[in-house]
């Protein structure tokens, strides 16, 4: 089969890039808008390169590469990659792969992680020398099923995430309160307020109006974050609460109370993922009825 990588064309490609993406991974939300936007904002020290695989004009691949930024670890290197079913086994990925990765040693990475269905990623990551290192399950959740909204916990309250659109600092210091806690395979270091407005907050699929803050005696004490394409899908990015009021069932109050928004203004379907070993979250989203849909390994290459 005759293909060829080429660089990504932000300008042309991105319509493609975004209906692959859906394909291969439709617990994910995509929007046409977003690829846009990382491709503007990725951070410069990032490094970040796109890749496409093309093949009779058509975009067939997608692989992506940059350095991990978010982390106090040096050499951190990251890799996305996505080939359409019809085109696997016929050496696309590996390409897309060869170039993604040449191009992380290059900018300094000691170590590639990239994140897949461990069914359909697993083989093709350890036949290039990736060992898996932790797994998250995604699960999805029928909005037509929710259980209703519990009793708001003593003293606490709802705000949109929009209430803090002017100054979104208190939603900063929350978000990095509860990221800090987050299991995974690197530790994550706390984002600069300006780097997280830019790629946190700024995130064209981040639902200012259904993404809830909780409040209790004036100060923000957790959240629920959701991801959303403006239609039917949505997926959780990040619920929890501060140490200090953890216990009390405000993750489960804030979320739920979310989703119900959420399915008042139409949406139909809520994904969202979790590290395997994140038994109490997992745990409140069995409550909320998600179910598992999809099993990702995170596969880890030292070079």
């Amino acid at each position: 089969m005759d293909f060829a990588i080429r660089p990504l064309d932000a300008g042309t490609d991105i319509p493609a890039v975004a209906a692959l993406r859906r394909r291969c991974f439709p617990y994910e939300i995509t929007t046409e808008d977003h690829l846009r936007w990382s491709v503007r904002r990725t951070p410069e020290r990032a490094q970040a390169r796109w890749f496409a695989a093309e093949a009779g004009g058509r975009l067939i691949g997608y692989a992506r590469a940059a350095l991990t930024v978010s982390t106090g670890l040096p050499g951190q290197g990251g890799l996305a990659l996505m080939v359409a079913s019809e085109h696997r086994r016929n050496g696309v990925g590996g390409a897309l792969a060869d170039a993604a990765e040449a191009h992380l040693a290059e900018a300094g990475a000691e170590v590639i992680r990239g994140a897949g269905n461990e069914s359909l990623a697993g083989p093709f990551a350890e036949r290039r020398g990736y060992r898996a290192r932790s797994s998250s399950s995604f699960q999805a959740l029928d909005l037509a099923c929710l259980p209703p909204v519990p009793p708001p916990p003593d003293g606490v309250e709802l705000r949109p995430a929009s209430a803090y659109v002017s100054d979104p600092r208190p939603v900063h210091a929350v978000d990095d309160a509860v990221s800090a806690d987050e299991p995974g395979d690197v530790p994550m270091e706390p984002l600069p307020y300006r780097d997280w407005l830019e790629t946190i907050w700024e995130d064209p699929r981040l639902d200012h109006e259904l993404s809830l803050i909780a409040i209790s005696g004036g100060e923000p004490i957790g959240i629920a974050a959701i991801l959303s394409d403006g239609a039917k899908a949505l997926k959780h990015s990040i619920t929890g609460t501060v140490r200090a009021h953890r216990g009390r069932g405000i993750a489960t109050y804030a979320k739920t109370a979310a989703l119900h928004r959420a399915r008042e203004r139409g949406f139909t379907v809520s994904y969202t993922d979790n590290d395997t070993g994140n038994a109490p979250m997992l745990a409140i989203n069995g409550k909320l009825g998600y179910r598992p849909h999809t099993t990702e390994a995170v596969y880890r290459r030292d070079l």
